[in-house]
Protein backbone atom coordinates (compact mmCIF):
# COMPACT_ATOMS: atom_id res chain seq x y z
CA UNK A 1 0.00 0.00 0.00
CA UNK A 2 1.73 3.20 -1.28
CA UNK A 3 1.57 6.13 1.75
CA UNK A 4 -1.08 8.63 0.21
CA UNK A 5 -0.13 12.35 0.71
CA UNK A 6 -1.45 15.67 1.87
CA UNK A 7 0.09 17.39 -1.06
CA UNK A 8 2.59 17.32 -3.97
CA UNK A 9 4.09 20.17 -5.72
CA UNK A 10 6.46 19.66 -8.60
CA UNK A 11 7.56 21.69 -11.66
CA UNK A 12 9.52 23.93 -9.59
CA UNK A 13 12.50 25.55 -8.69
CA UNK A 14 12.79 24.58 -5.04
CA UNK A 15 15.60 26.53 -3.05
CA UNK A 16 15.70 24.83 0.40
CA UNK A 17 17.98 26.49 2.50
CA UNK A 18 18.99 22.90 3.76
CA UNK A 19 23.18 22.58 3.14
CA UNK A 20 22.36 18.98 2.24
CA UNK A 21 20.13 19.35 -0.10
CA UNK A 22 20.00 22.90 -2.00
CA UNK A 23 18.21 22.95 -4.94
CA UNK A 24 14.70 20.97 -5.33
CA UNK A 25 12.22 20.53 -7.95
CA UNK A 26 9.45 18.54 -6.03
CA UNK A 27 8.38 18.05 -2.56
CA UNK A 28 5.60 16.23 -0.73
CA UNK A 29 3.39 16.65 2.03
CA UNK A 30 1.80 14.68 5.20
CA UNK A 31 0.47 15.38 8.03
CA UNK A 32 1.70 18.89 7.95
CA UNK A 33 5.50 18.41 7.50
CA UNK A 34 7.44 17.22 4.68
CA UNK A 35 7.33 14.04 3.32
CA UNK A 36 9.66 13.55 0.52
CA UNK A 37 11.42 16.76 -1.26
CA UNK A 38 13.94 15.88 -4.40
CA UNK A 39 13.69 15.52 -7.87
CA UNK A 40 10.33 14.59 -9.68
CA UNK A 41 11.26 11.15 -10.15
CA UNK A 42 11.91 10.72 -6.36
CA UNK A 43 8.08 12.09 -5.45
CA UNK A 44 6.48 10.80 -8.67
CA UNK A 45 4.64 7.34 -7.16
CA UNK A 46 3.17 9.86 -4.86
CA UNK A 47 1.15 11.95 -7.35
CA UNK A 48 -1.96 9.31 -7.98
CA UNK A 49 -3.15 9.18 -4.27
CA UNK A 50 -2.07 12.25 -3.23
CA UNK A 51 -5.06 14.39 -1.53
CA UNK A 52 -3.55 17.46 -3.94
CA UNK A 53 -1.26 18.29 -6.62
CA UNK A 54 0.33 21.28 -7.59
CA UNK A 55 2.08 22.00 -10.63
CA UNK A 56 4.39 25.27 -9.98
CA UNK A 57 4.99 25.94 -13.47
CA UNK A 58 8.43 26.32 -13.04
CA UNK A 59 7.67 28.85 -10.15
CA UNK A 60 10.50 29.55 -7.30
CA UNK A 61 9.90 27.97 -3.89
CA UNK A 62 11.45 28.62 -0.74
CA UNK A 63 11.05 28.48 3.16
CA UNK A 64 8.21 30.73 5.01
CA UNK A 65 9.75 33.55 5.89
CA UNK A 66 9.98 33.66 9.98
CA UNK A 67 9.87 37.33 11.01
CA UNK A 68 11.70 37.41 14.44
CA UNK A 69 10.70 40.18 15.25
CA UNK A 70 7.10 41.81 15.00
CA UNK A 71 3.97 43.55 16.56
CA UNK A 72 2.09 41.61 14.90
CA UNK A 73 -1.21 41.12 16.95
CA UNK A 74 -0.73 45.21 18.05
CA UNK A 75 -0.72 45.75 14.14
CA UNK A 76 -3.48 44.04 13.41
CA UNK A 77 -5.31 46.20 16.04
CA UNK A 78 -3.87 48.82 14.98
CA UNK A 79 -5.36 48.64 11.10
CA UNK A 80 -8.74 49.43 12.57
CA UNK A 81 -7.66 53.17 13.22
CA UNK A 82 -6.48 55.72 10.91
CA UNK A 83 -3.17 54.66 9.20
CA UNK A 84 -0.36 57.77 8.87
CA UNK A 85 1.98 56.04 7.12
CA UNK A 86 1.91 57.33 3.84
CA UNK A 87 1.06 61.45 5.07
CA UNK A 88 3.91 63.50 4.06
CA UNK A 89 3.46 66.79 6.12
CA UNK A 90 1.66 67.37 9.47
CA UNK A 91 -1.02 68.90 7.47
CA UNK A 92 -1.77 65.89 5.56
CA UNK A 93 -1.76 64.23 8.62
CA UNK A 94 -4.29 66.47 10.55
CA UNK A 95 -6.69 66.27 7.12
CA UNK A 96 -6.45 62.28 7.32
CA UNK A 97 -7.22 62.85 11.00
CA UNK A 98 -10.26 65.19 10.31
CA UNK A 99 -11.56 63.00 7.67
CA UNK A 100 -12.10 59.97 10.35
CA UNK A 101 -13.64 62.39 12.55
CA UNK A 102 -17.07 60.59 11.54
CA UNK A 103 -16.78 56.84 11.93
CA UNK A 104 -15.42 57.92 16.12
CA UNK A 105 -18.56 58.16 18.55
CA UNK A 106 -18.44 61.69 20.46
CA UNK A 107 -16.08 61.50 23.35
CA UNK A 108 -14.12 58.31 21.90
CA UNK A 109 -10.05 58.37 21.55
CA UNK A 110 -9.55 58.96 17.86
CA UNK A 111 -6.35 56.75 17.05
CA UNK A 112 -3.29 57.13 14.27
CA UNK A 113 -0.49 55.48 13.83
CA UNK A 114 2.77 55.00 12.27
CA UNK A 115 3.74 58.62 10.90
CA UNK A 116 7.33 59.59 10.29
CA UNK A 117 8.20 62.87 10.50
CA UNK A 118 11.89 62.29 9.47
CA UNK A 119 10.23 62.00 6.21
CA UNK A 120 8.79 65.22 5.80
CA UNK A 121 10.21 68.48 4.64
CA UNK A 122 9.22 70.08 8.49
CA UNK A 123 11.02 67.35 10.55
CA UNK A 124 9.48 67.86 13.80
CA UNK A 125 7.19 66.10 15.96
CA UNK A 126 3.19 66.35 15.72
CA UNK A 127 1.68 68.39 18.69
CA UNK A 128 -0.82 69.33 20.68
CA UNK A 129 -1.26 72.70 18.76
CA UNK A 130 -1.40 70.27 15.48
CA UNK A 131 -4.64 67.98 17.09
CA UNK A 132 -6.52 70.61 18.94
CA UNK A 133 -8.52 72.07 15.52
CA UNK A 134 -9.65 68.92 14.63
CA UNK A 135 -12.17 67.82 16.83
CA UNK A 136 -13.35 69.64 20.48
CA UNK A 137 -15.49 65.91 21.14
CA UNK A 138 -12.59 63.91 20.86
CA UNK A 139 -9.39 63.00 22.45
CA UNK A 140 -6.82 62.25 19.92
CA UNK A 141 -3.65 60.20 20.16
CA UNK A 142 -1.13 59.56 17.21
CA UNK A 143 1.52 57.41 17.96
CA UNK A 144 4.71 57.49 16.29
CA UNK A 145 6.13 54.69 13.47
CA UNK A 146 8.77 53.69 16.47
CA UNK A 147 6.18 53.36 18.77
CA UNK A 148 7.97 55.05 21.69
CA UNK A 149 6.33 58.06 21.14
CA UNK A 150 2.94 59.74 21.12
CA UNK A 151 1.46 63.14 20.39
CA UNK A 152 -1.91 64.31 22.15
CA UNK A 153 -4.83 67.23 21.85
CA UNK A 154 -5.69 69.53 24.65
CA UNK A 155 -8.42 67.26 25.50
CA UNK A 156 -6.61 63.81 25.37
CA UNK A 157 -3.98 65.72 27.57
CA UNK A 158 -6.62 66.20 30.63
CA UNK A 159 -8.10 62.63 29.53
CA UNK A 160 -4.96 60.74 30.53
CA UNK A 161 -4.64 62.48 33.81
CA UNK A 162 -1.01 61.03 34.41
CA UNK A 163 1.49 63.28 35.84
CA UNK A 164 3.27 65.57 34.06
CA UNK A 165 6.25 66.09 36.07
CA UNK A 166 8.16 63.01 34.81
CA UNK A 167 10.79 62.28 32.37
CA UNK A 168 9.30 61.83 28.77
CA UNK A 169 6.68 64.77 29.35
CA UNK A 170 7.95 67.08 26.46
CA UNK A 171 7.41 70.94 27.43
CA UNK A 172 8.04 74.40 25.84
CA UNK A 173 10.51 76.78 26.54
CA UNK A 174 7.69 78.29 29.40
CA UNK A 175 7.41 74.33 30.92
CA UNK A 176 3.91 74.17 29.46
CA UNK A 177 3.04 70.69 28.21
CA UNK A 178 3.70 70.57 24.09
CA UNK A 179 1.66 67.14 23.61
CA UNK A 180 4.48 64.73 22.92
CA UNK A 181 5.21 61.88 25.16
CA UNK A 182 8.05 59.41 25.05
CA UNK A 183 8.44 56.35 26.28
CA UNK A 184 6.12 56.60 29.03
CA UNK A 185 3.82 53.29 29.06
CA UNK A 186 1.02 54.60 31.09
CA UNK A 187 0.03 56.89 27.95
CA UNK A 188 -0.27 53.65 25.84
CA UNK A 189 -2.18 51.86 28.58
CA UNK A 190 -4.97 54.70 28.23
CA UNK A 191 -6.02 53.29 24.84
CA UNK A 192 -5.43 49.51 25.58
CA UNK A 193 -7.49 47.42 23.12
CA UNK A 194 -10.54 45.21 24.29
CA UNK A 195 -10.93 41.61 24.30
CA UNK A 196 -12.83 41.44 21.65
CA UNK A 197 -9.88 43.92 19.65
CA UNK A 198 -7.48 41.80 20.54
CA UNK A 199 -8.56 39.29 19.09
CA UNK A 200 -9.86 40.74 16.01
CA UNK A 201 -6.12 41.81 15.69
CA UNK A 202 -4.75 38.35 16.21
CA UNK A 203 -7.10 37.40 13.00
CA UNK A 204 -6.09 40.82 10.71
CA UNK A 205 -2.60 40.38 12.01
CA UNK A 206 -2.21 36.69 10.44
CA UNK A 207 -3.40 38.19 7.52
CA UNK A 208 -1.06 40.56 7.12
CA UNK A 209 1.85 37.56 7.70
CA UNK A 210 -0.04 35.60 5.42
CA UNK A 211 0.20 38.12 2.84
CA UNK A 212 3.77 39.25 3.13
CA UNK A 213 5.22 35.34 3.43
CA UNK A 214 5.57 35.16 6.79
CA UNK A 215 4.70 31.41 8.49
CA UNK A 216 6.13 32.03 11.92
CA UNK A 217 6.34 35.47 13.54
CA UNK A 218 7.50 36.34 16.74
CA UNK A 219 5.38 38.93 18.30
CA UNK A 220 6.26 41.27 21.17
CA UNK A 221 3.03 41.45 22.11
CA UNK A 222 1.35 43.00 25.54
CA UNK A 223 0.32 41.20 28.50
CA UNK A 224 -2.78 38.54 28.33
CA UNK A 225 -2.28 38.51 24.57
CA UNK A 226 -1.54 34.88 24.79
CA UNK A 227 -4.85 34.12 26.12
CA UNK A 228 -6.21 35.22 22.83
CA UNK A 229 -4.08 33.62 20.64
CA UNK A 230 -4.24 30.66 22.20
CA UNK A 231 -8.28 30.70 22.23
CA UNK A 232 -8.04 31.49 18.37
CA UNK A 233 -6.01 28.34 18.08
CA UNK A 234 -8.72 26.31 19.68
CA UNK A 235 -10.69 27.39 17.32
CA UNK A 236 -8.28 26.79 14.35
CA UNK A 237 -8.58 30.20 13.11
CA UNK A 238 -4.35 31.38 13.05
CA UNK A 239 -3.05 30.88 9.83
CA UNK A 240 0.64 31.95 11.17
CA UNK A 241 2.51 30.00 13.91
CA UNK A 242 3.51 32.92 16.71
CA UNK A 243 6.03 32.66 19.43
CA UNK A 244 4.91 35.16 21.70
CA UNK A 245 7.76 37.21 24.21
CA UNK A 246 6.32 37.41 27.06
CA UNK A 247 6.55 41.44 28.96
CA UNK A 248 9.68 40.98 31.25
CA UNK A 249 6.88 42.02 34.08
CA UNK A 250 5.08 38.38 34.15
CA UNK A 251 8.43 36.94 34.52
CA UNK A 252 7.94 36.02 38.32
CA UNK A 253 4.53 34.38 37.03
CA UNK A 254 5.99 32.45 34.49
CA UNK A 255 8.83 31.16 36.82
CA UNK A 256 6.20 29.95 39.42
CA UNK A 257 4.02 27.98 36.79
CA UNK A 258 7.16 26.68 35.66
CA UNK A 259 7.38 28.06 32.10
CA UNK A 260 10.31 27.97 29.73
CA UNK A 261 10.84 29.52 26.60
CA UNK A 262 9.94 26.83 24.00
CA UNK A 263 6.91 25.56 25.38
CA UNK A 264 3.91 25.26 23.07
CA UNK A 265 1.88 23.49 20.23
CA UNK A 266 3.22 23.46 16.47
CA UNK A 267 1.29 26.36 15.70
CA UNK A 268 1.66 28.56 19.27
CA UNK A 269 4.83 28.64 21.59
CA UNK A 270 5.97 30.96 24.35
CA UNK A 271 9.16 32.82 23.49
CA UNK A 272 11.58 34.78 25.65
CA UNK A 273 10.91 37.76 28.28
CA UNK A 274 10.83 40.99 26.79
CA UNK A 275 12.86 44.14 28.26
CA UNK A 276 12.89 47.48 26.98
CA UNK A 277 16.43 49.40 28.41
CA UNK A 278 16.05 52.39 25.82
CA UNK A 279 13.71 54.09 23.47
CA UNK A 280 14.39 54.64 19.76
CA UNK A 281 16.53 56.88 17.93
CA UNK A 282 13.61 58.18 15.92
CA UNK A 283 12.10 59.69 19.58
CA UNK A 284 15.49 60.97 20.62
CA UNK A 285 15.38 58.49 23.27
CA UNK A 286 17.55 55.51 22.49
CA UNK A 287 20.42 55.48 25.18
CA UNK A 288 23.69 56.76 23.17
CA UNK A 289 26.89 57.83 24.48
CA UNK A 290 27.37 60.67 22.04
CA UNK A 291 24.27 62.51 21.97
CA UNK A 292 21.94 63.33 19.14
CA UNK A 293 23.93 65.83 16.53
CA UNK A 294 20.99 68.65 17.37
CA UNK A 295 20.75 68.18 21.01
CA UNK A 296 24.40 66.83 22.01
CA UNK A 297 23.28 67.00 26.03
CA UNK A 298 20.57 64.50 25.02
CA UNK A 299 21.92 60.71 25.44
CA UNK A 300 18.22 59.22 25.28
CA UNK A 301 16.50 57.44 28.15
CA UNK A 302 17.62 54.21 30.26
CA UNK A 303 14.26 52.61 30.74
CA UNK A 304 15.37 49.77 33.08
CA UNK A 305 18.11 50.79 35.69
CA UNK A 306 21.19 48.43 35.25
CA UNK A 307 20.42 46.79 39.23
CA UNK A 308 17.03 45.75 37.98
CA UNK A 309 18.71 44.37 34.57
CA UNK A 310 21.53 42.19 36.09
CA UNK A 311 18.55 41.09 38.80
CA UNK A 312 16.08 40.30 36.01
CA UNK A 313 18.75 38.75 33.91
CA UNK A 314 20.04 36.44 36.60
CA UNK A 315 16.45 34.99 37.23
CA UNK A 316 15.79 34.07 33.58
CA UNK A 317 19.26 32.30 33.76
CA UNK A 318 18.41 30.48 36.56
CA UNK A 319 14.91 29.38 35.61
CA UNK A 320 15.82 28.76 31.86
CA UNK A 321 14.06 31.73 30.67
CA UNK A 322 15.28 33.38 27.43
CA UNK A 323 15.63 36.87 27.37
CA UNK A 324 14.53 39.38 24.38
CA UNK A 325 16.13 42.46 25.29
CA UNK A 326 15.78 45.82 23.42
CA UNK A 327 18.58 47.46 23.37
CA UNK A 328 19.32 50.47 20.37
CA UNK A 329 22.12 52.81 21.62
CA UNK A 330 25.76 51.88 22.04
CA UNK A 331 25.53 52.79 26.06
CA UNK A 332 22.30 50.53 26.01
CA UNK A 333 24.08 47.65 24.40
CA UNK A 334 26.91 48.23 26.62
CA UNK A 335 24.93 47.49 29.36
CA UNK A 336 23.04 44.00 28.14
CA UNK A 337 26.53 42.81 27.33
CA UNK A 338 28.33 43.59 30.94
CA UNK A 339 25.21 42.03 32.05
CA UNK A 340 25.98 39.01 30.71
CA UNK A 341 29.58 38.93 30.93
CA UNK A 342 29.41 38.57 34.96
CA UNK A 343 27.01 35.54 34.52
CA UNK A 344 29.10 32.73 35.66
CA UNK A 345 27.78 29.97 33.59
CA UNK A 346 28.48 30.54 30.44
CA UNK A 347 27.78 27.43 28.65
CA UNK A 348 24.28 27.62 30.23
CA UNK A 349 23.96 31.24 28.44
CA UNK A 350 24.80 29.94 25.59
CA UNK A 351 22.25 27.11 25.60
CA UNK A 352 18.87 29.88 26.41
CA UNK A 353 19.81 31.96 23.48
CA UNK A 354 19.58 35.27 24.75
CA UNK A 355 19.05 38.12 22.04
CA UNK A 356 19.83 41.42 22.10
CA UNK A 357 16.92 43.58 19.81
CA UNK A 358 17.62 46.05 17.24
CA UNK A 359 21.69 46.69 18.24
CA UNK A 360 21.65 49.25 15.85
CA UNK A 361 24.61 51.18 17.36
CA UNK A 362 25.94 48.09 18.09
CA UNK A 363 30.12 48.72 17.51
CA UNK A 364 32.71 45.39 16.16
CA UNK A 365 34.18 45.41 19.96
CA UNK A 366 30.62 45.22 21.05
CA UNK A 367 29.64 42.61 18.27
CA UNK A 368 32.53 40.35 19.60
CA UNK A 369 31.48 39.86 22.90
CA UNK A 370 28.53 38.94 22.21
CA UNK A 371 29.47 36.33 19.86
CA UNK A 372 31.69 34.78 22.93
CA UNK A 373 28.36 35.21 24.97
CA UNK A 374 26.33 33.18 22.58
CA UNK A 375 24.32 36.30 22.63
CA UNK A 376 22.24 36.60 19.03
CA UNK A 377 21.72 39.68 17.39
CA UNK A 378 18.09 39.87 16.76
CA UNK A 379 18.39 42.74 13.61
CA UNK A 380 16.37 44.51 11.40
CA UNK A 381 17.17 44.94 7.71
CA UNK A 382 14.53 47.27 7.18
CA UNK A 383 15.62 49.76 9.21
CA UNK A 384 18.60 50.59 6.62
CA UNK A 385 16.66 50.87 3.42
CA UNK A 386 14.38 52.98 5.47
CA UNK A 387 16.55 55.51 7.40
CA UNK A 388 19.88 54.53 6.68
CA UNK A 389 20.63 56.06 3.28
CA UNK A 390 21.91 59.73 2.54
CA UNK A 391 19.38 62.45 4.24
CA UNK A 392 17.88 59.91 6.01
CA UNK A 393 16.73 59.38 9.82
CA UNK A 394 20.24 58.47 10.88
CA UNK A 395 21.51 61.82 9.33
CA UNK A 396 19.58 63.88 11.31
CA UNK A 397 20.18 62.42 14.47
CA UNK A 398 23.53 61.75 14.61
CA UNK A 399 27.17 62.35 12.50
CA UNK A 400 28.40 60.41 9.21
CA UNK A 401 30.96 58.75 11.46
CA UNK A 402 28.42 57.11 13.95
CA UNK A 403 25.69 56.37 10.97
CA UNK A 404 28.70 54.28 9.13
CA UNK A 405 29.10 51.87 11.82
CA UNK A 406 25.28 51.37 12.45
CA UNK A 407 23.33 47.81 11.61
CA UNK A 408 26.70 46.48 10.86
CA UNK A 409 25.20 42.95 8.99
CA UNK A 410 28.80 42.07 7.30
CA UNK A 411 30.53 42.91 10.24
CA UNK A 412 28.85 41.04 12.10
CA UNK A 413 28.39 37.49 10.34
CA UNK A 414 32.42 37.62 9.44
CA UNK A 415 33.03 37.89 13.57
CA UNK A 416 30.97 34.95 13.32
CA UNK A 417 27.32 36.37 15.36
CA UNK A 418 24.23 34.93 14.77
CA UNK A 419 22.25 36.95 13.09
CA UNK A 420 18.06 36.81 12.67
CA UNK A 421 16.28 39.16 10.90
CA UNK A 422 12.61 40.50 11.50
CA UNK A 423 10.67 43.49 10.35
CA UNK A 424 9.80 45.43 13.35
CA UNK A 425 6.83 45.91 10.98
CA UNK A 426 8.46 49.04 9.40
CA UNK A 427 7.03 47.47 7.00
CA UNK A 428 5.68 43.95 7.49
CA UNK A 429 7.72 43.04 4.22
CA UNK A 430 11.15 40.29 4.08
CA UNK A 431 11.86 41.38 0.43
CA UNK A 432 12.01 45.28 1.86
CA UNK A 433 14.04 43.72 4.03
CA UNK A 434 16.43 41.76 2.03
CA UNK A 435 16.45 44.12 -1.00
CA UNK A 436 17.81 46.52 1.82
CA UNK A 437 20.58 44.48 3.49
CA UNK A 438 21.82 43.48 0.22
CA UNK A 439 21.57 46.91 -2.00
CA UNK A 440 23.01 48.96 0.95
CA UNK A 441 25.91 51.19 -0.15
CA UNK A 442 27.59 50.63 2.82
CA UNK A 443 30.12 47.48 2.80
CA UNK A 444 29.85 47.02 6.44
CA UNK A 445 25.99 46.44 5.95
CA UNK A 446 25.84 44.88 2.94
CA UNK A 447 24.95 41.29 2.36
CA UNK A 448 24.57 38.48 -0.36
CA UNK A 449 21.85 37.49 -0.82
CA UNK A 450 21.76 34.30 -0.23
CA UNK A 451 23.07 35.57 3.02
CA UNK A 452 20.13 37.65 4.44
CA UNK A 453 17.79 35.07 2.99
CA UNK A 454 19.30 32.49 5.64
CA UNK A 455 19.28 35.49 8.69
CA UNK A 456 15.68 35.34 7.66
CA UNK A 457 14.44 31.79 7.52
CA UNK A 458 17.16 29.47 9.62
CA UNK A 459 19.23 31.86 11.19
CA UNK A 460 15.65 33.36 13.09
CA UNK A 461 14.36 29.69 13.64
CA UNK A 462 17.66 28.83 15.44
CA UNK A 463 16.66 32.09 17.42
CA UNK A 464 13.58 30.83 18.95
CA UNK A 465 15.06 26.99 19.33
CA UNK A 466 12.93 25.85 16.12
CA UNK A 467 16.25 25.15 13.82
CA UNK A 468 14.91 21.50 13.81
CA UNK A 469 11.49 22.14 12.88
CA UNK A 470 11.31 25.38 10.49
CA UNK A 471 13.60 27.23 8.88
CA UNK A 472 14.48 25.08 5.84
CA UNK A 473 12.14 22.35 3.56
CA UNK A 474 13.54 19.14 4.66
CA UNK A 475 12.42 16.23 5.21
CA UNK A 476 10.38 15.89 8.97
CA UNK A 477 10.06 19.43 8.94
CA UNK A 478 6.65 21.32 9.14
CA UNK A 479 5.76 21.96 5.43
CA UNK A 480 6.06 25.81 5.40
CA UNK A 481 6.84 27.86 2.09
CA UNK A 482 6.27 30.50 -0.17
CA UNK A 483 6.00 30.51 -3.82
CA UNK A 484 7.59 33.66 -5.72
CA UNK A 485 6.71 35.80 -8.68
CA UNK A 486 10.24 35.38 -9.71
CA UNK A 487 13.53 33.73 -8.97
CA UNK A 488 14.98 35.70 -6.01
CA UNK A 489 18.70 34.19 -6.43
CA UNK A 490 18.84 35.62 -10.08
CA UNK A 491 16.87 38.84 -10.37
CA UNK A 492 19.16 41.90 -9.88
CA UNK A 493 19.62 42.57 -6.22
CA UNK A 494 17.67 45.99 -6.56
CA UNK A 495 14.51 44.46 -7.70
CA UNK A 496 13.55 42.05 -4.92
CA UNK A 497 11.93 44.71 -3.87
CA UNK A 498 9.45 44.02 -6.76
CA UNK A 499 9.15 40.49 -6.27
CA UNK A 500 5.44 39.37 -5.29
CA UNK A 501 3.98 36.86 -2.76
CA UNK A 502 2.32 34.48 -5.01
CA UNK A 503 1.23 31.50 -2.45
CA UNK A 504 1.93 31.05 1.00
CA UNK A 505 1.53 27.34 2.46
CA UNK A 506 1.41 27.03 6.41
CA UNK A 507 1.62 23.14 7.29
CA UNK A 508 0.94 22.46 3.92
CA UNK A 509 -2.50 24.23 3.87
CA UNK A 510 -2.57 27.20 1.40
CA UNK A 511 -3.44 30.28 3.61
CA UNK A 512 -2.70 32.59 0.74
CA UNK A 513 -2.78 32.85 -2.38
CA UNK A 514 -2.72 35.70 -5.78
CA UNK A 515 -4.33 33.41 -7.96
CA UNK A 516 -1.33 33.68 -10.38
CA UNK A 517 -0.45 29.70 -9.51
Amino acid sequence: MKIEADLVVFNGNIITMDPQKPTATALAVKSYKVLAIGEEDEVIDLVPNAERVLDLGGKTVIPGFIDAHTHLTSAGVKAAHVQLDKVESIEEAVQFLKDAVPRYPKGEWILGYNWDESEWTQKRFIQSKDLDPISKDHPIMVTRVCGHLASVNSLGLKKLGIPLNQEGVQKDRLGRPTGIFKDIEEVWEKVAPTSEQIQEGVRVGNKIANEKGITTAIDNAASGTLRHIRELETRQELTTRMIVNIPVEQIDHMIQLGLTSGMGSPLVRIGGVKIFTDGSIGAKTAFVSKGYIDDAKNKGMLLFPRERYEEVVRKAVEHNIQTVTHAIGDEAIEMVISTFENIPEKNRLREQRHRIEHAELINEYQIRRAVSLGLILSMQPNFVGRWQQPGGLYDQRFDEETVRGMNMFRVALDNGARVCFGSDGMPYSPFYGIWSATTHHNERVRLTVEEALRCYTMESAYSVFQENALGSLTVGKRADFVVLSDDILRIPADKIIDIDIEMTVVGGYVEYSSSRV
